[in-house]
């Protein structure tokens, strides 16, 4: 995981920043409405009021089904946090039928998201992508997270 910073060694109030981080590898998601998992954790320097942000990111989610598993139903959410307080919510959610008996296999999607920001206060802002899985039909089911990144350009005047 890492985690950069970049801009001109000029008047920082002119310049764009860059930031971000990411990673590769799995990471187990716990079951239970409300209970969130922490994955991406991102440190950005603002240097006044209410500057404007752009941030994407990308969580690849791997949703893992047992064999024997006819049906299928889960639900994930993602979210993105400012300084703990709530920008943004996206709900994944897919259920359907196999036929017959069949083998285990992974579900395997991106959830991407970009958004702009212009409420953080001047200093120190920690953004989090967070992960809640919600649903399931089967406790055979389970979710991990794998390549994850988040990044944000702030902007200058």
């Amino acid at each position: 995981m890492g985690n950069c910073c970049c801009g001109s060694s000029s008047s920082s109030f002119n310049q764009n920043q860059f930031f971000f981080t990411q990673t590769e590898g799995t990471l187990v998601i716990p079951f239970g409405a409300g209970i969130e998992t922490t994955v991406l954790t991102l440190p950005v320097t603002t240097t006044f009021n209410l500057q404007r942000l752009k941030l994407d990111y990308v969580v690849q989610i791997a949703i893992s089904l047992a064999a024997g598993n006819a049906n299928f139903d889960y639900g994930v959410g993602v979210r993105l946090r400012r300084n703990g307080v709530l920008l943004s919510t996206q709900s994944y959610t897919n259920a359907a039928s196999r036929t017959g008996n069949p083998p285990a296999n992974i579900h395997r999607r991106q959830v991407p998201n970009t958004w702009a920001d212009n409420g953080a206060l001047v200093g120190a802002n920690t953004y989090t992508v967070t992960v809640e899985f919600f649903q399931r039909l089967l406790a055979t089911t389970t979710l991990t997270v794998e390549t994850r990144s988040l990044n944000a350009i702030v902007f200058g005047l």
